[in-house]
């Protein structure tokens, strides 16, 4: 389980994440949407997400290079 410091933390750079990408023109994935919730929810590390995205994502960026 998250401490409440660290959820805020968390939930802030989600935010800014989320901003960046609207900034760009671009909406987070259900992907990206799911991963966030596991996350905030205490059910996978920041790092794990981050694993579990660089899978999901690695092998089409791969298919264009």
């Amino acid at each position: 389980m998250l401490l409440p410091d660290e959820k805020e933390k968390l939930e802030h750079g989600f935010a800014e994440g989320e901003a960046s990408l609207l900034l760009e023109g671009l909406k987070p994935t259900a992907f990206g949407l799911s991963l966030k919730q596991r996350v905030l929810g205490g059910e996978i590390s920041i790092e794990q997400a981050d694993a579990e995205l660089c899978a999901h994502y690695m092998p089409a960026a791969s298919k264009i290079a």
